[in-house]
């Protein structure tokens, strides 16, 4: 009866527009990104049967074991985005303008240097590289991928720095926003798929083009908008960059450097060794299993977002109460997400094939090892926010190491010695995740408990 009394007191209006200023902001964020990443749900899934039957499952499998290598080259960025976002927010909770903007500027003069010159070095090696080889593939794609490659490697380095605009849309908590843009290259992506494969064969070259052009363009279009309005007085230019400022940027951005090598590892590498281990096919049910959770996985990723720079702004302002609240909050969707995630495991046969038909087979095995690692995964998210946010790294460098070192060994292992196929790729990773899911929850309590000492509070 309570809980009944409860909804009929429920005031949709009022809940989205009181209580603490930084909840009705989340609140808000998390409301309008549903909707915007509900788009991007549905454009995905329409996207993979599109791309499959344009491209073939073989060059399906190929495109997404390429996009994985070079997504590796990410950590060029040396965690400047991240970086970035931290410091960006501290300075505009400080009302610190100037400071916020030579932050901002000094980003993209460095990330612009690097990616400058890593293009470079990478069109140059490019010619003496064989992509037929490194991906298991017949020798008569190697001219083909060679253009590929550098096609792609191109237009993601333009894409890093453009894309510095995300960086600034979340430290300022309108991840809504930052979500949009991405819909955004998916709706668009979309659409050209299309056109290709009404008008053209199936061509890597041509899915290269258009689709690294759209990377770029809507963030570029997007930065060029909110520079000239909303964010008109942090908009980058060269009489503030000061790299002095480029170090602190560095100092936060090299742990963040280091998660991020952490996640490519335990995920980006996945591809190329089901590719060499058991044949580019494999990649694309892999990849099917995968993004069959992506729901789930964006549900939860909605409603945490905001927290990230949200945590950081609490927590310079000592506000651990709001903390506390907000992180058992999630706790508690969490564990929604595991009653959600059951059902999908049952009737996941019955959705594949509804989905991609029956040509893609993809085990039970598979499905549950995967639903296994999303609800991993969205754990540590949940921690990981909150320590990304307050800036505590050092325990997580710790875990960086161990897991980079353990988790291409263990997928080699357990594909070689067990019969479970390319499910044992994803087990690896769902090992690799262990420490985070024990010592990501003790650090936490160790802080706002006030009681981090040592490595627990650096």
């Amino acid at each position: 009866m309570e809980l009944i009394h409860k909804i009929k007191e429920f005031n949709l209006k009022t809940y989205f527009t009181v209580g603490h200023s930084r909840s009705v902001k989340a609140k808000k964020n998390i409301l309008a990104s549903v909707l915007i990443k509900g788009i991007s749900v549905l454009t995905s899934f329409v996207l993979v049967p599109l791309t499959i039957n344009y491209l073939t499952p073989v060059n399906y499998g190929i495109w997404l074991t390429l996009y994985s290598i070079i997504s590796w080259f990410g950590l060029l960025d040396i965690g400047l985005g991240n970086g970035l976002r931290n410091k960006f927010a501290e300075s505009v909770a400080n009302g610190d303008k100037n400071t916020a903007r030579t932050y901002l500027s000094t980003a993209y003069a460095m990330l612009g240097m690097i990616m400058g010159a890593a293009c470079a070095l990478f069109l140059i090696c490019n010619h003496y590289l064989n992509w037929a080889e490194i991906l298991n593939v017949s020798s008569e794609k190697t001219k083909e991928l060679t253009k590929v490659t550098a096609i792609i490697f191109s237009t993601f380095c333009l894409q890093l720095v453009v894309k510095l605009i995300s960086a600034v849309l979340l430290a300022d908590q309108k991840t809504a926003i930052s979500g949009a843009l991405n819909t955004a290259c998916s709706i668009l992506s979309l659409l050209v798929i299309f056109v290709l494969s009404k008008t053209t064969h199936g061509s890597l070259i041509y899915m290269a083009i258009t689709i690294g052009a759209i990377n770029v363009v809507v963030p570029f279009v997007a930065s060029a908008w909110f520079y000239r309005t909303y964010y008109k007085d942090y908009s980058p230019s060269f009489k503030f960059v000061d790299f002095s400022y480029g170090k602190k940027l560095m100092t936060v951005g090299v742990m963040f450097f280091l998660f991020q090598s952490t996640a490519l590892i335990v995920v980006a590498t996945d591809n190329i060794i089901i590719t060499r281990m058991f044949g580019a096919e494999e990649v694309t049910p892999y990849n099917i299993a995968l993004k069959y959770f992506t729901p789930i996985t964006l549900v939860f990723t909605i409603i945490s977002a905001p927290l990230w720079s949200a945590y950081t702004e609490s927590f310079a302002k000592k506000d651990i109460d709001w903390i506390k609240r907000i992180t058992g909050k999630m706790v508690r969707i969490w564990f929604l997400m595991v009653l959600a995630v059951v059902p999908m495991i049952f009737f996941s046969g019955f959705a594949y094939e509804l989905w991609v038909g029956k040509e893609i087979k993809i085990s039970t095995r598979l499905t549950t090892w995967m639903a296994l690692y999303t609800l991993l995964a969205s754990w540590n998210q949940i921690f990981g926010n909150f320590i990304n946010g307050v800036g505590k790294f050092r325990v997580g460098f710790y875990i960086s190491i161990f897991t980079a070192i353990i988790n291409i060994p263990l997928c080699i292992v357990l594909a070689k010695y067990t019969d479970w196929g390319v499910s044992a790729i994803i087990a690896a990773s769902c090992i690799s995740l262990l420490p985070d899911i024990v010592l990501m929850p003790i650090q936490y309590l160790k802080i706002i408990r006030n009681k981090a000492t040592g490595i627990w509070n650096k």
